[in-house]
């Protein structure tokens, strides 16, 4: 699982795990090439190796979530957010990552349990750590925690300048650097790296304040650090 901060650089972590995929020459499923309205189940792609997928998802309770609930002109609270998050998380393991590992496959997220858990606690209208945890999907997702958990590291001004720059790229509600400030003391907390630890994740930071160059090194390092065999 690769998690951090909005604009935190973890597009760079990911395709460094993509550009082992295609050395190891693996078959890659990537949830983002899906483009069927109903979310694929494992039997319809079971012929890959390796499946990439991220969060929110692009269907179904995920549409709902990136085009209505976190738009930034009228946002939802954290409370509403975790249930739907929760369910399309749900969702997705049921379909496709636990049908998936029982099989022997590799799954690789972009995003996970871990999102919900340093997010919904502090927005507005907000739901306990304890609460987001009791959700199904989300102690579906700890109960299957991941081995090994990758998180991004950057200061929330340097990443909430990367957004700004990009022209193109709004990431809603979550830009704000007010609620980026939140984050990365919450993804940098020790409260969340005991708890990955305690359901069996080994944790990793990547440091990406570097340029671009510099960051893809240290993810290629990392992922072979990892993921060190085809």
């Amino acid at each position: 699982m690769v998690d951090g901060m909005t604009g935190s650089g973890k597009s760079t972590v990911m395709k460094a795990i993509l550009d082992w995929s295609h050395t190891c020459e693996h078959r890659v499923f990537s949830l983002n090439d899906w483009e069927d309205i109903t979310p694929p189940s494992f039997e319809d792609i079971s012929d890959h190796d390796v499946y990439f997928t991220y969060e929110p998802t692009r269907t179904w309770i995920g549409q709902a979530i990136r085009y209505e609930l976190s738009r930034a002109d009228n946002p939802y609270g954290g409370r509403e957010l975790a249930h739907a998050l929760a369910l399309d998380r749900q969702i997705m393991y049921r379909r496709l990552i636990l049908p998936a590992l029982e099989a022997g496959k590799t799954v690789i997220q972009d995003r996970g349990v871990s999102s919900s858990l340093v997010y919904q606690p502090v927005m507005p209208d907000s739901i306990s750590l304890e609460d987001v945890l009791s959700l199904p999907g989300n102690a579906l997702a700890m109960e299957h925690a991941p081995d090994a958990l990758i998180l991004t590291k950057l200061s929330a001004q340097t990443a909430h300048d990367r957004i700004a720059s990009r022209q193109d790229d709004s990431k809603g509600v979550f830009a704000n650097l007010t609620f980026m400030k939140q984050q990365e003391e919450r993804f940098t907390s020790s409260w969340l790296k005991d708890l990955f630890e305690k359901h069996g994740t080994h944790l990793f930071e990547l440091d990406t304040s570097g340029t671009l160059e510099q960051s893809q090194e240290r993810a290629t390092t990392l992922i072979d650090h990892i993921l060190n065999t085809c």
